[in-house]
């Protein structure tokens, strides 16, 4: 099965940069005949700003040349909190999650993927003690329990699980809280957890800790320069491509002809998401 991985897409009318490289990346899918694609948050450009772009994102994607699957990103439906009593700049919004699943699904999944279990997590809800989060927690209980131990499973998200290790316990807003990631790992060491996919930092980043493969997927729209953001991956503008099939699993960066490695700096939104 082959899943392109798309994430922090951006996609809004006043974000005409990031809509074209949209339209280059649908062309690439296309060209590639990805069996699936898979978005992992940000589809919108701000939705605190403009709730509106939810939906107008939803149309930039129809007639999409693969089955799609999406999971939502803090300028989607919100942000967690970074830590118990450290507040998100926009919280969790609770409308706003509701309009993301009329529009777009459910914000948590799992699918099959020739032997392999995908799992697709909403990384908004950790630590927000929402209705919601308790529901997913259910949910991948549920998931985890039938999925055994020997099957290989890729984790999906929005957020990475941690910026080094996983017992990094400095609040950050780019990273899933402490204490919810405890909970996660600890329930994740149930399974044969092999890859954990994740965007939200525009880098692109490769690499593995404990056995497990970490891949951050880049922007499709933009980077963001050292000036405002500290370099950790490569500042590339892109999306993955994702084989598997029984055993076998492969994963490829690319970056089609047509993205434009656009600076955030030099669009007309940057002040909006500043």
């Amino acid at each position: 099965m082959r899943i392109a991985l798309v994430s922090d897409s951006h996609l809004a009318m006043i974000a005409p940069s990031c809509n074209a490289n949209w339209q280059a990346v649908r062309e690439y899918v296309a060209c590639n005949r990805a069996d699936m694609t898979v978005h992992l948050g940000d589809i919108a450009l701000d939705t605190a700003t403009d709730a509106s772009q939810l939906e107008a994102a939803r149309r930039m994607c129809d007639g999409w040349p693969s089955s799609f699957r999406f999971l939502p990103g803090n300028h989607d439906i919100g942000d967690n909190p970074p830590a118990p009593g450290v507040p998100a700049k926009h919280p969790l919004d609770r409308r706003l999650l509701a309009q993301y699943r009329a529009s777009f699904g459910p914000g948590f999944w799992s699918i099959d993927a020739d032997g392999w279990l995908v799992i697709g997590l909403n990384a908004q809800l950790f630590g927000s003690g929402s209705p919601e989060e308790a529901d997913q927690w259910a949910w991948l209980e549920r998931c985890i329990d039938a999925a055994g131990t020997r099957r290989p499973v890729i984790l999906m998200q929005h957020k990475p699980l941690f910026q080094n290790t996983r017992d990094d316990a400095r609040p950050h807003i780019r990273y899933i809280p402490l204490e919810p990631r405890r909970r996660l790992l600890s329930m994740l060491a149930r399974i044969n957890l092999r890859v954990v996919f994740s965007g939200h930092t525009h880098q692109y980043l490769d690499r593995a800790i404990d056995g497990v493969r970490h891949i951050w997927i880049p922007s499709t729209s933009f980077f963001i320069p050292d000036s405002d953001q500290e370099r950790i991956g490569e500042k590339v503008v892109g999306l993955g491509l994702l084989e598997v099939a029984g055993a076998y699993c492969r994963f490829d960066l690319i970056c089609p002809e047509g993205v434009i490695r656009n600076s955030l700096l030099e669009q007309p939104f940057y002040r909006i998401l500043k």
